[in-house]
């Protein structure tokens, strides 16, 4: 049974929904290839970071245009600019944290175990946020696959929030003598921040699919 969208694609042509589909899986496709990149070189690779996130912008900048002359859309307009943005807020944690790592590189290179561990996670959420996206291009939402897969990612950021938590308490049990190194606690600090930031957006990009599934239902 055709869907109403099929029914406004016969009239108008290629349908801007399928467009926004295409464009989102493209970005999100980058941000998976960023964040295999990103864990690969343990966040050293400035330049190949900023490349991944230059070709995400360049993607963002062509979903925005497409949105702002929308004519009629399946999801809600500022929906649809919120998940892009977010999922580009992804892509842009990483440079943010390649570049403190270059930054404080003598201090924080090779990176601490908990840090690769946040990486991975990073990385796996990823996975599931390209597969969520991919089901945007569907004649419709299946809530309950939508929630399942969120859910998956939920608990994952739930795991990183678990690893900085862990971190965080060794800095302070590391560094609070008075003669410890207090420019390498600034330097892992903020790291670990950066890293819970990150996860804390790709769950973002996970709830507000769900959103959209909840609305469609």
């Amino acid at each position: 049974m055709r869907t109403i969208w099929e029914a406004f694609g016969r009239f108008f042509g290629p349908s801007h929904n399928d467009r926004f589909a295409e464009l989102l899986l493209q970005l999100a496709e980058t941000a998976v290839t960023c964040a295999d990149h990103f864990r690969r070189t343990n966040g050293e690779d400035v330049g190949g970071i900023i490349d991944h996130e230059h070709r995400g912008d360049a993607i963002v900048a062509e979903i925005h245009e497409l949105l702002d002359n929308a004519f009629i859309m399946r999801f809600d307009v500022a929906d649809c600019m919120r998940l892009t943005d977010d999922l580009d807020n992804v892509i842009d944690g990483m440079r943010k944290v390649a570049i403190h790592i270059d930054i404080y590189r003598p201090i924080l290179v090779p990176l601490r175990q908990d840090a690769l561990d946040l990486f991975a996670i990073g990385e796996r959420m990823m996975g599931g946020i390209r597969e969520l996206v991919a089901m945007l291009g569907e004649p419709k939402l299946s809530l309950t696959a939508v929630r399942e897969k969120a859910s998956v990612i939920d608990r994952a950021e739930a795991e990183a929030d678990k690893v900085v938590a862990v971190a965080e308490r060794k800095l302070v049990a590391e560094y609070s003598p008075s003669d410890a190194n207090h420019l390498a606690f600034i330097a892992w600090d903020k790291l670990y921040q950066l890293l819970e930031e990150m996860t804390d957006e790709a769950n973002h990009c996970a709830e507000l699919i769900l959103s959209l599934a909840r609305k469609e239902a």
